[in-house]
């Protein structure tokens, strides 16, 4: 009898060690693997997981909506946690709806899904930055920069010529932060005149494009200045403005061949763009923070919002959490981040 009692605990405790083992392990789906945020991202999340002692499974969507659903769908009913960057927020509900079955934790990041889906289950998060303050951070480098610029109505028409390059369509991050620059801007009384606004689909050779056609059609003379909605389409932006002669850099023997470009996301090729003066500044999050607490509430039982806030050292309201972004500029130095 006590040798079976024995066997019995046995048996318990070994349930028990692959309850604690399958509870750190995460799948993480990526909607494109190639894109420069998501290689920094994932940088930071394998760092971060190592020292949880958590093993991860990575997936990459490739940009595709279907491949993404097939990739979470092979992988809720091991009921482990899931941090999902969507190929599209609109998938979130048919998402949430299938690991509902299975009680799946699961972290949206980056790409917000809509709030009423967040709502329809207890056990979901988003963390990521916000949109609108992204742009709002944006301005108050454009704002220190017409500061401190002389010279940067090119064609002394006396308003400001923008070139806007946003990102996707009905994306929540183009629309927040192409919204707020535009509001700031109106908000500060600038004058400004917009040369175009084109979705340029966070591509940088669609952004080197779109600028290029711009050039073409309204000449190099009349644009001011150049917002990207990120990084990428900024840097595709000073290559084409190079091919012009113009946003050389530190080496330029021209000084005043130079417009001036800003983006959002801190990407290596944009914060090397500002260190050579090719480029005026961007905004980033704190990607070791945004994978710190993608883990952290992945591996957290509690879903109370004043619990996880503790644990994770990030405000959490109404299971969302943004993180603070940090401004760095080639013409001015900045040393404090915001939330």
């Amino acid at each position: 009898m006590r040798r079976i009692f024995q066997l019995a605990l046995s048996f318990l405790l070994i349930i028990q060690i692959q309850s604690v083992v399958a509870s750190d392990d995460i799948y993480s789906f990526y909607y494109n693997g190639e894109s420069e945020f998501i290689r920094r991202f994932n940088a930071s999340l394998k760092a971060y997981a190592r020292t949880r002692d958590a093993d991860l499974t990575l997936f990459d969507a490739k940009n595709s909506s279907s491949l993404q659903l097939n990739q979470v769908y092979s992988s809720i009913s091991s009921k482990d946690p899931l941090i999902i960057n969507l190929v599209d927020p609109k998938m979130s509900p048919e998402i949430i709806y299938h690991a509902k079955s299975y009680h799946n934790r699961i972290v949206f990041f980056n790409r917000k899904p809509a709030d009423m889906a967040l709502k329809n289950y207890d056990h979901v998060w988003y963390v990521g930055t916000n949109s609108s303050a992204a742009g709002r951070y944006q301005f108050e480098i454009i704002e220190d920069y017409l500061k401190s610029a002389k010279g940067y109505d090119r064609n002394k028409n006396g308003v400001l010529d923008i070139v806007i390059l946003q990102g996707e369509k009905d994306h929540s991050d183009t629309e927040g932060r192409t919204g707020q620059i535009l509001k700031c801007l109106d908000d500060a009384k600038i004058k400004y005149s917009i040369v175009s606004q084109n979705f340029d689909n966070w591509n940088s050779t669609a952004a080197f494009n779109d600028v290029k056609d711009q050039v073409k059609r309204v000449g190099i003379r009349n644009i001011d200045m150049i917002i990207a909605n990120n990084d990428a389409m900024a840097v595709g932006a000073v290559d084409y403005l190079n091919t012009e002669g113009y946003n050389l850099g530190k080496e330029s023997k021209n000084k005043t061949k130079y417009i001036p470009v800003f983006g959002v996301d801190g990407i290596p090729d944009a914060i090397e763009y500002i260190r050579q003066d090719r480029m005026a500044g961007t905004v980033f999050a704190d990607f070791s923070a945004l994978a710190k607490v993608c883990i952290d509430i992945a591996l957290e039982d509690s879903e109370d919002d004043s619990e996880l806030t503790r644990k994770v050292w990030y405000k959490v309201t109404d299971r969302q959490v943004s993180i603070p972004f940090v401004k760095y500029a080639s013409f001015k130095t900045y040393a404090k981040r915001y939330r």
